[in-house]
């Protein structure tokens, strides 16, 4: 299992990266993990990438319209993965690559 981190941006009105990030610290999973800097940025493992995905897809749906960017670092590893999504992407795609961007060996 490895680990990484995940920063989410994108247009901050309304104090949304604010919501979003009080948002993930509601799932048990993510608590203590979540942090709101100029993006909210989550520590994730493959094996939480999915309560992270279906959380943030949650969040998307329900207040935001637009897009958001996450970039995901892998532990000890100098790539990163950059995806764009909004409310209308594919959850279950975005998990895929993130869960297997992590397990990246």
């Amino acid at each position: 299992m490895t680990a990484g981190i995940v920063a989410i941006t994108g247009p901050d009105s309304d104090g949304e990266l604010q919501d979003l990030a009080a948002w993930l610290r509601g799932e048990d999973e993510l608590r203590g993990r979540v942090q709101l800097f100029d993006a909210v940025v989550v520590g994730v493992t493959s094996n939480s990438a999915g309560v992270f995905c279906r959380s943030l897809f949650a969040w998307l749906r329900r207040y935001r319209e637009g897009r958001v960017s996450l970039k995901v670092k892998r532990s000890g590893a100098a790539e990163e993965l950059e995806l764009d999504c909004g409310p209308a992407s594919d959850a279950e795609q975005v998990l895929g690559a993130v869960q297997g961007f992590l397990d990246k060996a």
